[in-house]
């Protein structure tokens, strides 16, 4: 058993808080950090299903990538899907944590194991954070070491990402030589990708204006499927979070699904 700072402190370590986005909403959400944790779960969203796996497995730290709550809230009460999953939660003395845009760009966050799982070299922010002097920023681009194709990168990635939902703005013979990576909703980034020299933009999901704006850059748009593009990394968190802490029961959410 741990006190839940002592995760926190751990957490901080592997996706630092500081360097969310601004507009996040990140860290512990719900919970005293003072609290004892013996059982701790990952997820990708907080959902009914999710939440009775962990009050079913006595979870005491729920560790989800979408943070909940995500907007500011006036009041919680059961009238809201929002409000009535806080509310469970906190019956059940379950506290709730949200690295979210701190784990997309960590280390060994979610950008960087696509990157990583696709081998690619001269791996680097795809939006380099002007206000440090690290290597820091948003997303992740890099190289691979000869010109590929789409239909290359897929079949790459159906063999180490499950529940694909696989779509793609150009012919899979397309050659791409350099990859920019957003996980989840990263559309918007598609002049920025197009800014650094990427022939194509990996990401979850994009919106139909998004997509014919990648087009008209010339950018190829390889959607992944929100879920698919992020949910195999809870799995990873899960791992690292159960090396450093060995005494503690760890696991990922196994009822977690997407279909859409």
């Amino acid at each position: 058993m741990r006190s839940l700072q002592e995760i926190l402190d751990e957490l901080d370590q592997i996706a630092p808080l500081k360097t969310a986005e601004d507009w996040d909403n990140v860290g512990l959400l719900l919970g005293d950090p003072n609290d004892s944790v013996s059982n701790v779960m990952t997820c990708l969203t907080v959902t009914d299903c999710v939440l009775a796996e962990a009050i079913e497995a006595g979870v005491d730290l729920l560790i989800t990538h979408h943070p909940i709550p995500f907007k500011p809230l006036k009041r919680i009460t059961s009238d809201t899907t929002t409000g009535r999953l806080l509310l469970t939660a906190a019956r059940n003395r379950i506290a709730i944590y949200s690295p979210h845009t701190a784990w997309d760009n960590a280390d060994e966050g979610i950008n960087q194991q696509l990157a990583s799982t696709l081998s690619l070299t001269r791996v680097q922010p795809l939006v380099r954070n002007a206000s440090s002097d690290k290597a820091e920023g948003c997303g992740r681009m890099g190289q691979f070491e000869s010109p590929t194709t789409i239909a290359s990168i897929r079949q790459t990635l159906l063999a180490g990402v499950p529940n694909m939902q696989w779509r793609s703005t150009h012919q899979e013979e397309l050659p791409i030589r350099t990859l920019g990576i957003i996980c989840g909703s990263g559309g918007s980034f598609v002049a920025a990708a197009q800014k650094a020299g990427c022939e194509a933009l990996l990401t979850g999901e994009a919106t139909y204006h998004q997509c014919l704006e990648g087009e008209s850059l010339g950018v190829a748009l390889l959607l992944m499927g929100h879920f698919a593009s992020e949910a195999f990394a809870m799995k990873k968190l899960a791992a690292m979070i159960a090396a450093s802490f060995p005494d503690l029961s760890v696991r990922a959410s196994e009822m977690e699904r997407s279909e859409f």
